[in-house]
């Protein structure tokens, strides 16, 4: 009895210490996307054209928002204003391994990926063909 107690535990133990929670402050590093039998990162491209980027992250709340901050990264005005007005309203959920961002409170409609998170990196694979977007924990 003691031994399928002490086993239990252990399992239950492992299984809470591994849990993928991705709650905290991420900026995206690589998305590598495929169109027209091409594979290219088009984050590195948007780094390219601005260059300020670098310094904008996503937060991912325990609330269940889902918030671009571009506040102290340098881009005009103008470019601030309108990225963190469309994301002011994403929210997400997390089943399983499946990530999910939506405007929508029912998740009816939104964008789905395959997480990972291993350290301080997170990787979302899409599950409709939107690539693999790799981010960094800050």
């Amino acid at each position: 009895m003691k031994k399928i107690i002490l086993v239990a535990t252990l399992v239950l133990t492992y299984l809470i210490t591994t849990a993928q929670n991705p709650v905290g402050k991420w900026k995206v590093i690589s998305h590598i996307s495929s169109f027209g039998g091409e594979t290219f990162d088009s984050h590195k491209a948007l780094l390219q054209q601005r260059p300020c980027v670098a310094k904008v992250f996503y937060e991912i709340n325990e609330e269940g928002t889902y918030r671009l901050n571009a506040a102290g990264s340098g881009c005009d005005e103008r470019y601030i204003k309108v990225q963190e007005k469309l994301w002011s309203k994403t929210n997400w959920q997390l089943k399983g391994n499946i990530f999910t961002t939506s405007t929508v409170k029912d998740f009816s409609v939104g964008q789905s990926y395959k997480i990972t998170i291993n350290g301080n990196k997170m990787i979302w694979v899409g599950t409709d063909g939107q690539g693999t977007i790799t981010y960094q924990k800050l």
